[in-house]
């Protein structure tokens, strides 16, 4: 219903805007040529034989500046829409969207693509070796300084054969290999929003495994055990898990309203980029401070007193209210140390949820807190799972302190961030023989028959550190990139980079790390999965050479 409002909006707001300049193109062929754009509905084969499957193809061929649109078409604009119920033995139909890029159009962002372009359309058969008459209403908006509506009819048969291959079969099969930019190497490709609501649920889960908050975790469960034993089954026990469920889930609240508000003005979105600003670093880095000396027993920290009392103003704050708000805070100390630790499968649900409509981007963040908050849940829900942990004793001051040593190297850690933003540290991210990232520069190399590897990295973000040390250092990769005469181009996001951010949103992803390997077999990259291993790095470098 929202997207058929849109359609007639923009209908109707640009038939005035084009003094009633629109196109109903209707025919009978499978081919439309407009003013500023032509339209063909081509096919990968010239006969059908007894496949299910069919693809087919919308080949646009724009003038330069003019644009069409992506299915998430970002402010403004509707991507290209096939209505296909006059057709014969046609059962269903998709759409593959190759890897987009952004663009302004009035003023307004928005994501689509530009000069040639095809868009393959996977066609399911309801019988095998017959005739196959597609009968297309498209509709759809192209724009420049001006945008226009059209809605055209185009018409193929196919007939019954033995399935050989048109002159379009490559290129349609180029086109589809883009349309998988958002595929892992390894890894399958997402189809509906229920997948990625369920990778964002497990990539929530492991962020709980990674170094910035394991500690978090295991303190937590450390001040539980530090309670007498009777109180460990207690209802003041399931609540301050259950408070710090709901900092968590509140927390990555605040962060879905904060990413529709930008992502409405048109910002670049990505996930942990705010290890970018040095006013956050200090904040972090204070707040890690303090909860470390606190941990070595230098002094006790509790809620600040112009917190309380601002509480006691609107509330009777006794010490189970107290101790709720303390868990409650932790919760949104936990979402915030998560940031910079990009689980697998974070970016690419980010990365869905960024070019989503609202309620997709509160559905994604919501599994996320889910996913993160799950430990908490469990032990809120059952509490007499701590009993089958060790009593309290020496070790858990043990425990305590070394804990307070983990938090306190991860304050050292940003601190060395902080100081390369500040430019008082060295950035070493291009040693090595690695050169600085230049989009532009990607596919000259191509040309030149080199392959290029590609590496998005931070000194904050922690997976890029575990990739460099466990596989980009390895002297078995280092041999594989002097074997093949690899270009190694590494661009840094400690700090902000307007053309690296844009240059991984148009890969689909919005967090880093970001690993992609061009070869002249590969022009349109092969985006690798967030952690790297050496067999999967390896095994692609195989495959884009031999292809």
């Amino acid at each position: 219903m929202f997207a058929k409002f849109i359609k007639i909006f923009f209908t109707i707001i640009f038939l005035f805007l084009n003094f009633f300049t629109i196109s109903f193109a209707k025919n009978d062929k499978a081919y439309v040529e407009h003013e500023k754009l032509s339209l063909e509905l081509i096919s990968s084969v010239k006969s059908i034989n007894n496949k299910s499957n069919l693809y087919l193809g919308l080949y646009f061929k724009l003038d330069p500046g003019w644009k069409i649109y992506w299915k998430y078409p970002g402010k403004a604009g509707y991507p290209p829409d096939i209505d296909w119920k006059d057709s014969n033995n046609i059962k269903n139909l998709e759409i593959l969207w190759p890897k987009p890029k952004k663009f302004e159009i009035l003023g307004m962002q928005s994501i689509g693509y530009s000069n040639n372009i095809i868009l393959p359309v996977k066609v399911s058969l309801s019988k095998n070796n017959e005739l196959v008459v597609a009968n297309f209403n498209i509709d759809y908006l192209t724009c420049n300084k001006i945008c226009v509506p059209y809605t055209d009819r185009l018409i193929l048969e196919i007939p019954k054969g033995d399935g050989s291959g048109s002159k379009y079969e490559n290129l349609i099969n180029e086109y589809i290999e883009k349309s998988n930019y958002i595929k892992y190497s390894n890894f399958f490709s997402p189809d509906s929003i229920l997948f990625f609501l369920l990778i964002a649920f497990i990539g929530g889960i492991i962020l709980n495994f990674m170094p910035c908050v394991f500690p978090v975790l295991s303190l937590k469960i450390y001040n539980v055990l530090s309670n007498n034993q009777k109180s460990i089954t207690s209802k003041i026990i399931k609540r301050n898990f259950f408070a710090t469920v709901l900092g968590i889930i509140f927390s990555f609240f605040i962060l879905s309203l904060i990413t529709i508000l930008l992502k409405n003005l048109g910002h670049n979105l990505g996930w942990g980029f705010q290890f970018q600003s040095p006013i956050f670093l200090i904040f972090m880095i204070s707040i890690l401070i303090i909860f470390s000396l606190s941990l070595m027993d230098i002094f006790s920290f509790d809620i600040p007193r112009f917190v309380k009392n601002y509480l006691n103003k609107i509330m009777i704050l006794n010490k189970k209210n107290s101790e709720f708000y303390q868990n409650f805070f932790l919760g949104t100390f936990i979402t915030l140390l998560s940031t910079p630790c990009s689980a697998p499968f974070i970016g690419t649900a980010l990365g869905f949820a960024f070019v989503s409509p609202n309620e997709i981007i509160f559905l994604i963040f919501f599994f996320i807190s889910l996913g993160l908050s799950s430990p908490y849940i469990i032990l809120a829900t059952n509490p007499g799972l701590l009993s089958f942990l060790p009593k309290p004793g020496l070790w858990m001051k043990k425990i305590k302190y070394f804990l307070s040593i983990i938090l306190m190297i991860t304050a050292v850690w940003l601190a060395s961030v902080l100081l390369i933003q500040v430019n008082i540290f060295k950035d070493n991210s291009n040693d090595d023989n690695w050169i600085k990232f230049e989009q532009n520069k990607i596919d000259k190399l191509i040309l030149e028959n080199h392959i290029v590897f590609v590496d998005i990295t931070a000194d904050w973000c922690l997976t890029c550190f575990y990739n460099k040390k466990t596989v980009l250092d390895r002297k078995k990769v280092k041999n594989i990139f002097d074997k093949y005469d690899v270009i190694k181009m590494r661009g840094d996001l400690t700090k902000p980079n307007k053309e690296i951010n844009e240059y991984i949103n148009t890969l689909g992803r919005f967090g880093i790390p970001v690993n992609i390997i061009y070869s002249p077999s590969t022009p349109q990259g092969v985006l690798l999965s967030e952690v790297l291993t050496v067999k999967s790095l390896l095994s692609t470098f195989e495959r884009v050479k031999n292809d």
